[in-house]
């Protein structure tokens, strides 16, 4: 029998309908870490993919929304990222920040007008990070402006502290580690834990261009990558016993520098992981590089020589690139 013609257009819009809510809904939390990543390595166009994903399956993410707009102004996406940004700065926990990228945008394309009447509005909202505001490269267009040094008054004087925002994380971690023991206890360990990142080939483009010279990486995502270590000899480099905060920095051409920092100080300075560029300093240690077989994440070991029990190598294998580090310890 033949359906009448509504009935049928009904008959397919409601299976229509049935096959969208089929589908699978995305894994939110793999999605947002997969986004960090992607601005960790750079990759800012598989950022700005994954967070416009979590915008669509929840558009009430206001720091989905923020991301998005980070990650496309951060690619050059200027006229695209200022729509995010406004959006962002209707969440009140991200109002701030949004609202001072609409202003960076509107400076970056020389709107000074537009750029100081954002700049109030963010101020007005919370913004009161006046090391960002005198730091970023995005205002430089508009620094010299006599409004810009109000601004800073307006800001210096604006009382309490930046706004503070909570973000929870379940993420998993890897551990490499190497511990002695004996009938009289442990004399002591080398632990390292971090989170992998995952092997992009835009990566190898990235590394060869030079483009990462001079900054720090903090060796994974989300947290900071961390040693726990006893009295030990690295690289030739005396390391006291304690616990640091590791990045790696590539300098000129295969020369590569992993410095620990003690993680105290670090903390002083109220530096998360996200900010491992900031950090100056630390104990540097010399790593010597080799162009290996592909790891296709982040991979870190610690081994033993062979018939030794007090010296071996720490490495750090990411892709084709594998930098390491003899190591020596005194067993009492």
């Amino acid at each position: 029998m033949s359906l009448p013609v509504l009935s049928r257009a009904l008959l397919i819009a409601a299976f229509s309908s049935f096959l969208v809510a089929q589908e699978p809904a995305i894994n939110v939390a793999k999605v947002r870490q997969e986004a960090a990543d992607a601005v960790q390595s750079g990759d800012f166009a598989a950022a700005a993919a994954g967070f416009k994903k979590l915008t669509e399956a929840n558009p009430k993410d206001g720091a989905a929304w923020h991301m998005l707009g980070y990650s496309l102004h951060s690619a050059g996406k200027l006229d695209e990222a200022l729509p995010v940004h406004i959006k962002a700065s209707e969440f009140k926990a991200v109002a701030a920040m949004a609202t001072y990228n609409v202003a960076c945008v509107h400076a970056l394309k020389g709107n000074a007008d537009e750029a100081f009447a954002w700049l109030d509005k963010a101020v007005a909202v919370g913004f009161s990070d006046l090391a960002t505001l005198q730091g970023d490269t995005d205002m430089d267009l508009i620094r010299k402006d006599p409004r810009f040094a109000k601004l800073e008054t307006a800001v210096k004087g604006k009382p309490g502290t930046p706004a503070v925002q909570a973000f929870a994380q379940s993420v998993d971690r890897k551990n490499a580690r190497m511990a002695w023991f004996s009938r009289a206890g442990s004399p002591g360990q080398i632990a390292i834990d971090y989170s992998p990142v995952v092997w992009k080939d835009s990566n190898e483009k990235a590394i060869a261009s030079g483009k990462f010279n001079g900054q720090k990486w903090r060796l994974g995502s989300d947290f900071w990558t961390r040693l726990d270590t006893m009295d030990m000899q690295l690289g030739g480099v005396a390391v006291p016993a304690g616990y640091y905060y590791l990045t790696l920095e590539q300098r000129e051409g295969d020369s590569y520098v992993l410095a620990l920092h003690d993680a105290a100080a670090v903390r002083k300075q109220k530096l998360d992981a996200s900010a491992a560029s900031k950090l100056q300093g630390g104990i540097e240690i010399p790593m010597t590089h080799a162009t290996v077989d592909l790891a296709k994440a982040l991979d870190i070991a610690i081994e033993m020589n062979d018939g030794s029990k007090t010296e071996g190598t720490i490495s750090i294998h990411y892709g084709s690139h594998k930098v390491s580090a003899p190591f020596a310890v005194k067993i009492d």
